[in-house]
């Protein structure tokens, strides 16, 4: 069933629970002009007792990661209720900063959220994955359908996912894209989730948060982006 969501300037604002070790998406800004998309995950590995980040520059055009934009990082810690691992992205930043400097990220420029997920209001015949919406702002309806094969068992398993955009301009005019890399597999992925769509600053891009949980229930993010103007 489609799900279909009417967006003006109203947010919709997700947190869940999971098994396994959910990761914590942070959007980190847009270059100056748009060009290019920062933003991390970090998290909390209980039974190695270490906190760990991953930071990610993508090329917003080419719908790839840019030269030296992805970093890792790891530190032993001991979360306490209450309290976070975002320690570890405040470290990671510390070491990338020449990175951001160079593609010149600007942590306020966060574009504008056209969708994010609402986990708990959602029924069995809901879905995340196909998406009817209108921004009010623009004059635009959205359709989103992502598109997702699993094969294999246990330690054979593996997915690939697009997402098939259709775009309805005020002026009658509609276009239609596929974006992402419908041939590449990955090992291990049981299930891809929109979690949020962003609308670039200079409204010339979308930025599509996937989450993507394995085989273990961990939740990690990975993104799709495209050219819309």
């Amino acid at each position: 069933m489609k799900k279909t969501v009417l967006i003006c300037s109203a947010m919709l604002i997700a947190f869940s629970l999971f098994a396994g070790d959910t990761a914590r998406f942070v959007n980190l800004g847009f270059s100056a002009d748009g060009a290019y998309f920062m933003f991390a995950q970090h998290g909390y590995q209980q039974d190695r007792g270490r906190v760990y980040s991953d930071l990610f520059i993508v090329d917003v055009k080419r719908n790839i990661f840019t030269p030296g934009g992805v970093h890792h990082g790891e530190y032993e810690s001991i979360i306490e209720p209450g309290q976070s691992s975002d320690g570890a992205l405040y470290s990671l930043l510390e070491t990338t900063a020449d990175q951001r400097r160079r593609y010149n990220i600007v942590y306020p420029e966060k574009g504008r959220p056209l969708y994010i997920r609402f986990p708990e209001t959602e029924t069995e015949e809901d879905s995340t994955n196909n998406l009817t919406f209108r921004d009010f702002e623009r004059d635009t309806m959205y359709t989103v359908d992502l598109i997702q094969d699993v094969e294999g068992e246990g330690e054979n398993l593996q997915s690939r996912f697009y997402i098939d955009l259709k775009l309805e301009y005020r002026n009658g005019i509609v276009k239609k894209i596929k974006i992402g890399h419908p041939e590449y597999s990955r090992k291990g992925i049981t299930e891809y989730e929109i979690n949020r769509i962003i609308l670039s600053p200079e409204e010339d891009s979308l930025i599509f948060i996937i989450s993507k949980s394995d085989v273990d229930l961990n939740v990690r993010y990975m993104i799709e982006t495209v050219k819309i103007n």
